[in-house]
């Protein structure tokens, strides 16, 4: 539970200043100034199931927490684990969001799940603890791991989001800051067993400067948020006072690179209604080797 600074990290998806200048409207053209932004290895994609491969070394990851208490920010009070086999830990360094048009509850993702685009994806920025900051690991690769969460529209307000979601509207204009007084769970908010099926690849940074240092890891169940709450981000302010809007990327290609995935079916309740069975099953089987093995002992009974 933690109290901290909702920086201009939420209105502005950046991970570092970058030199120059650029937008979402001049998506296009980044790569003039911004040469990564052209590369083989760039996000975000379209994740499709029949274009993946299961790698079953990709274990279930979470959130840990560090400490109890955050006075400034989130940053440096979560560490991900479980990223890749004898990887370091991963620190939590900022979330942010990207969303679409007040007009449009459909589109706003960078990620596409199977063609399909959610109002709105959050992003969990991390970094390698080898390194001592994120300005530092940025440009090496696969320094910088990514956990990347769809939301899709609810008839009911998300409770574990709202939190964030009270403080936007004092923030609706660009290098506003303001003190968030009431607890923010990360990992309430997403959960625990969200968090065992993810699209494993490796990518980029989704805005300039395009670095390809990113392990991504995209979740495929959506968690919920109300119209209200979308609004809510909707309603924020960038540069000339214009409304943000369509903050997102358009989709890169996957090229020559491998799309992975934790998990073995594409229906997100069969692998456990597998495991049910299979458990149904065993106690099953141990069943008949406990009755196979009593008719034995009365067998022997008969012939002592």
């Amino acid at each position: 539970m933690l109290p901290f600074i909702l920086m201009t990290v939420l209105l502005l998806p950046l991970i570092v200043e970058s030199k120059g200048h650029w937008s979402y409207e001049n998506i296009t053209i980044w790569s003039r100034d911004y040469g990564y932004c052209a590369g083989n290895l760039q996000s975000p994609i379209d994740l499709r199931f029949n274009r993946s491969y299961i790698d079953h070394c990709l274990k279930p990851m979470y959130f840990q927490q560090l400490s109890s208490h955050a006075q400034l920010s989130l940053s440096n009070h979560y560490v991900l684990k479980n990223v890749a086999l004898g990887s370091k830990d991963y620190r939590v360094e900022q979330i942010h969001f990207h969303w679409g048009h007040s007009n449009d509850n459909v589109n706003g993702s960078e990620h596409l799940l199977e063609g399909r685009s959610y109002p709105l994806e959050m992003h969990v920025v991390t970094y390698s603890s080898w390194f001592s900051n994120i300005v530092e690991a940025m440009t090496n690769t696969r320094a910088l791991a990514v956990v990347g969460v769809f939301f899709e529209l609810s008839n009911e307000p998300n409770p574990f989001l709202q939190p964030i979601v009270n403080v936007l509207e004092h923030i609706r204009d660009k290098g506003k800051r303001v003190i968030v007084e009431e607890d923010f769970n990360l990992k309430a908010l997403i959960g625990e067993k969200r968090m065992r099926r993810y699209y494993r690849y490796d990518g980029s940074l989704t805005t300039p400067p395009c670095y390809e240092s990113v392990i991504w890891s995209v979740l495929q169940e959506p968690l919920q948020i109300s119209s209200g709450q979308l609004q809510a981000f909707q309603n924020l302010h960038g540069e000339k006072s214009e409304l943000m809007k369509n903050t997102y990327r358009t989709i890169q290609p996957l090229g020559s690179r491998k799309l992975f995935r934790s998990f073995a079916s594409e229906n997100i309740y069969d692998d456990e209604i597998k495991k049910q069975v299979s458990s149904k099953s065993h106690g099953q089987y141990l069943t008949v080797n406990m009755k196979i093995s009593f008719v034995l002992m009365n067998l022997l009974m008969l012939i002592v």
